[in-house]
């Protein structure tokens, strides 16, 4: 996919035009690989660590996935699973319950990214983590103010995500079809939010690889980082 210094998006090409759910896909992956540098004098080769072997074997997968699994009753309930939102959606639903996205923490955990590139990209200083990302983040977590808003309930905001499943699918009372509205509702809204927050990850990563590529030709640009992100051609002069 790429040669010597990192992962080469330009190089990657598919037998077919992706469908959206596999671009979304294609996007975790990258995130997975941002901070990869291959080597060109090193042979590559698979390795499974959870086997002496080195071999991956689904035995090793399943006590991994067991042994990390949360005891919570809420995500095992079966309307987590409503067939009218896209499948595409409540997979990544059930990895948010599960804690399974690639957040900057869990990339941390991974060895991906380093200890201090664990900030929240929207910029309030704290570590991302499912939690923070999707419910008490100034920037994302604070859509769910507006969604409480126009639904028109006052409530509080519970502390993890299982906990904001299941209270949130009950805010309006134990009536089927208002509950089936608030589903549909809170699958859209954290759906959402991660689309907002890798929007704004790549877009960050391309305006600092542009940066960084153009040191060299604008001897100014180092001390005018913030310029660069706001507006490039004006703080170059550049009409």
């Amino acid at each position: 996919m790429g040669g010597e210094g990192g992962v080469d998006e330009a190089t990657w090409s598919w037998r077919r035009r992706l469908f959206a759910w596999e671009e979304e896909l294609v996007g975790d992956l990258r995130l997975l690989l941002q901070s990869v540098t291959l080597q060109v004098d090193m042979v590559d080769r698979r390795l499974w660590r959870l086997e002496t072997s080195s071999v991956y074997t689904v035995r090793s997968a399943y006590k991994l996935m067991s042994d990390n699994a949360p005891d919570d009753e809420a995500v095992s309930e079966p309307y987590l699973w409503p067939k009218e939102v896209p499948m595409k959606v409540v997979l990544f639903a059930w990895r948010f319950l599960r804690d399974r996205l690639p957040t900057k923490d869990n990339l941390y955990l991974l060895d991906v990214i380093g200890f201090d590139a664990q900030l929240c990209v929207g910029g309030c200083g704290e570590v991302e983590t499912s939690a923070h990302l999707l419910l008490h983040c100034n920037v994302f977590g604070a859509v769910w103010n507006h969604i409480f808003r126009w639904i028109g309930v006052s409530t509080f905001m519970p502390c993890d995500a299982s906990s904001l499943f299941y209270h949130f699918n009950f805010i309006g009372g134990a009536a089927k079809s208002r509950r089936f509205i608030l589903q549909v509702i809170w699958f859209a809204t954290v759906s959402e939010i991660w689309k907002e927050r890798n929007n704004r990850v790549f877009k960050n990563k391309i305006k600092s690889l542009t940066f960084m590529w153009l040191n060299g030709k604008y001897v100014s640009l180092p001390s005018k980082y913030h310029g660069w992100w706001l507006s490039p051609f004006a703080i170059l002069g550049i009409g």
